[in-house]
């Protein structure tokens, strides 16, 4: 990725003095985000799913058979607005993937199950995409990809909440620039 490079020694031209050695991984991150999501609805185009339906329907997987989730609990997984989350719900009910608790007197927060015919789905879809994603890292040694991994789980802390802040500030104060 020698493009990088050249963005970093572009922008070091307007401000010699400027450390710009926190913008590589973040571009590269970046390019890799773009590159994931393509790569995610490819996997998942075949079984007739967005990476955000996929979610829903992994997340109602995870939870357990007998449990149920209500759409507050997936908005995180999703990222998306209530309203846009209620259509993809809805979209999966019309398929049969999912199914809303029939007592509910509010359709928008009605406990959602998966149906077996979403079960069926999800796991054919989960089995598509860890292929997937040997295929990818296939050339990578299992030690390199633990590497990679921890690398990652570093910078995810510094995006996410404070509740890892005394952990990120551990991390950071081993490292040198």
């Amino acid at each position: 990725m020698k493009w990088v490079q050249h963005i970093v020694e572009t922008l070091s031209q307007d401000d010699p003095a400027r450390d710009l050695s926190a913008l590589p991984p973040l571009v590269r991150l970046g390019r890799i985000s773009l590159l994931m999501s393509e790569r995610q609805k490819n996997v998942l185009k075949p079984f007739g799913l967005t990476p955000s339906e996929y979610s829903i329907l992994g997340s109602l997987r995870r939870a357990g058979g007998a449990r149920l989730l209500k759409p507050g609990d997936l908005y995180n997984v999703v990222g998306c607005s209530p309203g846009g989350l209620t259509k993809m719900i809805d979209r999966l009910e019309q398929r049969g993937l999912v199914r809303r608790a029939a007592d509910a007197a509010d359709g928008r927060c009605a406990p959602l199950r998966l149906t077996a015919k979403g079960t069926a789905l999800e796991k054919a879809a989960l089995e598509a995409y860890v292929e997937s994603a040997d295929e990818l890292m296939d050339a990578l040694p299992k030690s390199e990809l633990a590497r990679i991994d921890a690398a990652l789980e570093v910078l995810l802390d510094c995006f996410e909440p404070e509740e890892d802040a005394p952990r990120i500030a551990r991390r950071a104060s081993g490292r040198s620039r």
